[in-house]
C-alpha cells in the first residue's frame, strides 16, 4: 500500500459533530461536507500537537466523528464472516464495539498528519431511489500521487451510512476479515475479543 492504514481514511471522511444521521444529505454530501468541517475541528498545526499530547480528547473527536455515519454493526457483520452466525449475541455486541474501539485508537494519531483538503470526491449527485447501496468514488493526492478511494455505502434504517472503503483496490473489511479470521481459527473468538478490549485499557 501506498498511503496509510485503511481506517483512518473512514475516520477521515465522516461527519465530525455528535448529530444524528442527517437524512437531507446524500452519501457524497456526506463526504465533501465532513473534508471542511474536520479541517476546522483539527486545527493548526500548533492545535494538532497540542492533541497529540491530549489523546483522550483526540479519541473523544474520532469517536464524535465516526458514529453518526458509520455503521460499525454491519462492518463487525462483514468482518466475522461465517463466524458471525456461529456467535452468541454478547460476542457479537463485544466483537463490533472492541473492534471499532480499537480501530479508534490504532489510527487516530494518523489524522494530524494527514492533510483532508487533498482529498477530491468524483462522485456527484446519484438518484437514491430504489437503490440499496451504492459506490462514493474520490482520490487523494498523497505523497505527489493520486490514491484512488471507493467509499461503500448503504441504505439502512437509520438511512445511509458507510461500512467499507477501498484504497487501491483493496478493502478494509476484506483486509481485517483476513487478519481476524486466522486469529480466530488459531485462538477462537473469546480470546480475539479479550486482546481488542484489552488495547482500550
Amino acid at each position: 500500500m501506498k498511503i496509510f492504514p485503511l481506517i483512518s481514511l473512514i475516520v477521515l471522511l465522516s461527519i465530525p459533530f455528535v448529530l444524528e444521521a442527517n437524512d437531507n444529505l446524500m452519501p457524497y454530501q456526506m463526504i465533501t461536507t465532513s473534508i471542511d468541517s474536520m479541517t476546522k475541528r483539527l486545527g493548526d498545526e500548533d492545535n494538532k500537537k497540542r492533541l497529540a499530547e491530549n489523546k483522550d480528547e483526540l479519541y473523544q473527536i474520532i469517536d464524535e466523528t465516526l458514529s453518526p455515519y458509520f455503521q460499525k454493526k454491519y462492518a463487525g457483520r462483514l468482518v466475522l464472516n461465517n463466524y458471525w452466525k456461529q456467535s452468541s449475541k454478547s460476542q457479537k455486541e463485544r466483537f463490533t464495539e472492541a473492534l471499532y474501539q480499537s480501530l479508534i485508537r490504532s489510527y487516530a494519531l494518523t489524522m494530524l498528519n494527514f492533510d483532508v483538503s487533498k482529498i477530491k470526491v468524483i462522485s456527484d449527485s446519484i438518484n437514491l431511489e430504489g437503490l440499496k447501496k451504492l459506490t462514493i468514488k474520490s482520490e487523494v493526492e498523497y505523497k505527489g500521487e493520486l490514491i484512488p478511494m471507493n467509499f461503500s455505502f448503504a441504505n439502512f434504517k437509520q438511512g445511509w451510512m458507510f461500512y467499507d472503503v477501498r484504497i487501491e483496490g483493496v478493502s478494509y473489511i476484506k483486509n481485517y476479515r483476513n487478519q481476524f479470521n486466522a486469529e480466530i481459527s488459531a485462538n477462537g473468538l473469546d480470546s480475539v475479543i479479550l486482546r481488542l478490549e484489552s488495547l482500550e485499557n
